[in-house]
């Protein structure tokens, strides 16, 4: 073999063969396709028995794969029973509402810039303290805004003891709290008072972007944005953006009146976390919606109906990092990465969360790309949190591992077999297959009689039975179109990992060879309803049939 060549298979393969399968950024396969006569995911009802919120704590659970719903299930506590189904019950979302705010910033990109500072809309905010917040700050709650800032001031809540603490009295501070907003229901601020206490330096930032911290008052600036440039209220641009387009009939900022369309309280006794209007907190919790209302709202998310491919994926991704190695925090979204679920290829799972609470109320959602996941559940009563939070990894871990199972079955008839050259040049061949690895496994690569899979371990001089040649759907663009593309990733099968995983760099590894400007890395697949029907290798200018 000529010594460039070698030189350059080395160069490539130094860093892989150090690995133990470290897949590159990505789904691992296509995420699967329900067909109608699948049987539904189940959840043994066991997993609902028992629970301790069941007396005062109504739930509603639904789950899809694509757009094909795989699971529902809801219950009614005593007492709390309503004319429909909880499916189709409005129940406050709190928190979960963000993700409409955001939703409808992305949708006015052409007015607004991620990069734009809040002062550009908000003039009268002091420009020397919010100058450098951005929007994308705000979004992603490195603003270092505080948390509601004079909302819930201890010195306004009923009966709060200040002595207790040994703070001094109100009076003899000096200062004052705003006699509006302090808690939902109450004399809702004008836009001129919410904006003269955010002037009062104790409510400034000090050092945006250093970190997060959960604000929901950033959301109220958020929200006065869209005000700014749609002439119209905040909650008029989501209905406008958002809710209309999609079809969400019973997604609304409007306080229900009917128990047979809304859970509302079931006594008097419950009635205190039942307000009338979140008022300046509208963009970040008041919205009221129904599980079916808000997997539509995911499914739309995954299927690009309002945001193309390009602007979504950039909306699914970490914008700061959190102490914990499996939590990252976005824009709206509160992203986990789970090492521990059921998985045949272990690996962080990305899935993007937003929860909502507010007394009485609690919503969690989620969306898996990957997996084309989507899981609403939504909860009202005295234990709603205890609820949603329990609920929620119970139906996530069962829900990836069979999701994860049913990819790998599909990518084995999709994709999975031996493809030859039809021509003259029948000793080009390829076989793949679905095994204990990540992607497909390229089994056997044979060009010009050449085995090239022991030629490369030849030249990085390891055991051939510990190459892993590897394909992955790197452009998930062309995934379930007539010609879809995927790539070549070499690393090996066993191979402990160093300080940090720094040995793991496969985003670092892509397009590392090119033969006469064609990748050596890239393949295409020509498919047809039923899979894959021939392949080609670009760098080799080979087309092989799928036999």
């Amino acid at each position: 073999m000529h010594p460039l060549i070698v030189s350059a298979v080395s160069t490539l393969l130094s860093a892989t063969a150090s690995q133990a399968y470290c897949p590159p950024p990505g789904s691992l396969l296509p995420p699967p396709v329900i067909p109608s006569n699948l049987s539904r995911f189940n959840v043994p009802e066991s997993a609902f028995a028992d629970v301790p919120w069941a007396s005062d704590t109504s739930y509603a659970i639904k789950a899809s794969i694509g757009d094909v719903t795989i699971f529902e299930h809801a219950y009614s506590a005593p007492g709390r029973e309503v004319g429909q189904s909880l499916l189709e019950t409005s129940l406050r979302i709190g928190s979960v509402t963000k993700t409409f705010t955001m939703l409808a910033i992305l949708l006015s990109a052409n007015n607004i810039k991620l990069s734009d500072s809040i002062t550009k809309f908000i003039p009268e905010l002091n420009e020397k303290a919010f100058g450098e917040v951005t929007i994308a700050a705000l979004a992603s709650h490195t603003s270092d805004l505080g948390r509601y800032i004079y909302v819930g001031d201890l010195a306004v809540v009923p009966g709060f003891n200040p002595a207790a603490f040994g703070l001094p009295s109100v009076n003899e501070t000096g200062d004052k709290v705003s006699p509006c907003d302090p808690f939902p229901g109450g004399r809702t601020c004008t836009r001129e008072e919410v904006l003269a206490g955010l002037n009062n330096p104790a409510y400034h930032p000090r050092s945006p972007d250093s970190g997060p911290r959960y604000s929901n008052i950033g959301y109220t600036l958020l929200g006065m944005a869209l005000e700014s440039v749609h002439k119209k209220s905040s909650e008029q641009v989501i209905h406008d953006l958002i809710i209309d387009p999609l079809g969400l009939s019973k997604t609304t900022f409007s306080v229900p009146t009917n128990s047979s369309t809304a859970l509302l309280p079931r006594s008097s006794a419950d009635a205190g976390w039942f307000v009338p209007d979140f008022g300046n907190y509208n963009p970040s919790g008041g919205l009221w919606s129904t599980p079916n209302d808000l997997i539509k709202f995911l499914q739309s998310t995954l299927s690009h109906k309002l945001l193309s491919k390009p602007e979504t994926r950039r909306w699914l991704q970490p914008r700061a990092l959190l102490p914990s190695l499996h939590q990252a925090v976005g824009e709206s979204w509160e992203i986990l990465r789970p090492t521990d679920l059921d998985v045949k290829t272990q690996r962080p799972i990305d899935i993007f969360t937003k929860t909502g609470g507010v007394t009485g109320y609690a919503a969690y959602i989620a969306i898996i790309p990957e997996y084309s996941i989507a899981l609403t559940i939504n909860a009202a009563g005295g234990q709603a949190n205890n609820a949603v939070s329990t609920l929620f990894p119970q139906l996530v871990k069962p829900l990836v591992a069979y999701t994860d199972k049913l990819a790998r079955e599909q990518a084995a008839v999709k994709y999975a077999g031996t493809y030859k050259a039809t021509d003259a040049k029948g000793a080009n061949s390829m076989t793949l297959a679905v095994d204990d690895g990540p992607g497909l496994a390229i089994a056997d690569l044979t060009m010009s009689g050449v085995p090239v899979l022991r030629s490369l371990a030849t030249v990085q001089e390891i055991p051939f039975e510990n190459l892993s040649a590897r394909l992955y759907p790197s452009d998930p663009d062309s995934l379930g179109t007539g010609k879809e593309v995927w790539k070549i990733l070499i690393d090996m099968k066993n191979k402990e990992r160093g300080f940090a995983e720094l040995q793991c760099a496969s985003w670092n590894w892509g397009d590392g060879l090119r033969y006469v400007t064609e990748p050596l890395d890239t393949v295409v697949f020509t498919k047809d309803a039923n899979g894959a029907v021939s392949v080609e290798l670009l760098g080799w200018r080979a087309q092989l049939v799928r036999i």
